[in-house]
């Protein structure tokens, strides 16, 4: 609805009145000023203003100093409008199309929507435009609401010139024109208006509609969205203070601008920080502000959240270790197509938690997420059916988690080629693979490879190098490692 009371003042409030006759401005409560200014509008109405009768039926709907009664504000509407108060015809337009406050009359509505329209109100002109758009009322017409929208925008409305501008990014009614788009929305962002900026900030942040990438330029439009309050302005100036991108590196302020925004409701900004906290980005990791940012991204929606939420629980980290709400949290991002959460459902499956063991429903989850090209699931796929004793389709598999940079599956390419199964033995390949792996971190893979070195098989031999890799693994908590370890030592000792 339009509010009048940005307009310009209608009337001053009369003082002297019955019981008040000589009070100051001062002196009256908030409850006496009200009651004084209704009498003043009411006066006013009843001798034919329409400013006044505008802003009675203005104050019955809104119920906040009169008891509502659309009735009573659709009556004051309407002789304004009659007098051509365009925020009249407006708001009458509005209750005639909904039926509020009187019968529901499309065809009146519109006409007096038109009214407003025409005499420049730039609140009717976008209404007619979101009308025209949706085909809602009367035909779809998108060029015709971008005419609507245009008038507006002309007439300096900084709500329809961002409007404009996303028209001529997408063709909406208009010609493809992104530098003029750009034009429009510099000149809505110019007269503040927090979306435009939001959006200017954006363009200029990843390079959008031809524009080049200016990091400072987007810095100096986020933050004038982001001091405005626009969520998305904050979560993306977060993300070049975390950066150092376009202004200098500041955690603090990241973490604030991520905080505002996700309180806000902005849900990649709550996510952010679950990701932030649980990787210590802003300092030493917290596991539990992580779980607490991660929960209020899954509750709004976010799949990634919901998923990492579900880790979170599965793992006990930062919550207590509870494998139903994992899998409650990983089914819910797997429904929205989340590719990580299908592969979590899959490990949940293999190795039994939160029920029996399935490798058959692991196995499905897997291959849901391997077509997707997650190299995690081709390689966790991959050693089921290595398992059942498929192995053209385990090498297939494997291979292709390998050459994507799965850790696991590189060792387990080694053991393939070292075992010969489902491959031709080839030592040298396995160790190739292998030392991918431990490079990586691999504790498994640092063990294979030690061996292969102390053996000297399908490498040269090599002693020191084996004992290297066999304490990397064991000071991971490998076991076979620390005994694989101990025996060389004991052959060393005994002179062997």
């Amino acid at each position: 609805m339009h509010n009048p009371l940005f307009r310009r003042v209608i009337l001053s409030v009369v003082l002297v009145t019955a019981g008040l006759t000589t009070a100051s401005a001062a002196e009256l409560s908030p409850q006496q000023a009200r009651q004084l200014a209704i009498e003043a509008y009411t006066e006013a109405a009843k001798q034919g203003d329409a400013e006044a009768r505008f802003k009675l039926g203005w104050l019955y709907q809104q119920g906040e100093w009169l008891a509502r009664d659309l009735k009573a504000a659709a009556s004051w509407y309407l002789m304004a409008a009659e007098q051509g108060e365009s925020a009249a015809q407006y708001n009458l337009a509005l209750l005639m199309l909904a039926g509020e406050g009187m019968p529901r009359d499309v065809g009146k509505g519109l006409n007096w929507l038109n009214k407003a329209a025409e005499l420049g109100l730039a609140s009717a002109q976008l209404k007619l435009a979101e009308l025209l758009d949706a085909g809602q009322l009367m035909p779809q017409d998108s060029a015709q609401a971008a005419r609507w929208v245009k008038r507006a925008a002309d007439g300096g409305d900084p709500v329809a010139q961002n409007n404009l501008a996303l028209r001529h990014f997408d063709g909406k009614g208009v010609e493809v024109d992104p530098a003029q788009g750009v034009q429009w929305l510099i000149r809505a962002a110019e007269a503040e208006h927090a979306t435009a900026q939001a959006n200017l900030g954006q363009i200029y942040m990843d390079g959008l509609h031809g524009v080049s990438v200016d990091l400072p330029l987007a810095a100096k439009w986020l933050e004038r969205a982001a001091k405005q309050g626009s969520a998305v302005a904050q979560y993306r100036l977060a993300l070049l203070n975390e950066k150092g991108l376009g202004l200098p590196r500041d955690l603090v302020a990241a973490q604030q601008w991520l905080e505002k925004a996700a309180q806000a409701g902005e849900i990649a900004a709550a996510t952010h920080l679950g990701l932030g906290f649980e990787n210590g980005v802003f300092g030493a990791a917290d596991p539990i502000k992580a779980a607490q940012w991660y929960g209020v991204a899954a509750k709004g929606g976010s799949a990634l959240a919901r998923n990492n939420l579900g880790v979170m629980y599965r793992e006990g980290r930062g919550v207590a270790q509870d494998f139903n709400l994992a899998k409650q949290w990983f089914a819910q991002a797997a429904e929205q197509a989340e590719p990580l959460a299908w592969i979590n459902l899959g490990l949940m499956a293999e190795h039994g938690q939160g029920g029996a063991k399935d490798e058959t429903a692991a196995q499905a989850w897997y291959a849901k997420a391997a077509e997707k090209g997650l190299p995690k699931a081709q390689g966790r796929l991959g050693w089921l059916h290595f398992k059942a004793g498929r192995y053209p389709e385990a090498l297939a598999w494997i291979t292709r988690a390998a050459e994507g940079g799965d850790v696991s599956a590189q060792n387990n390419l080694g053991v393939i080629y070292e075992q010969g199964k489902g491959a031709k033995k080839d030592f040298a390949q396995a160790a190739r693979w292998y030392r991918k792996a431990a490079e990586a971190g691999d504790k498994y893979a640092q063990n294979n490879l030690a061996v292969l070195l102390r053996d000297g098989i399908g490498v040269e031999r090599n002693l020191p190098d084996a004992i290297t890799w066999f304490k990397r693994s064991a000071e991971q908590g490998y076991v076979k490692a620390r005994l694989n370890l101990a025996q060389m030592y004991e052959r060393m000792g005994s002179g062997k």
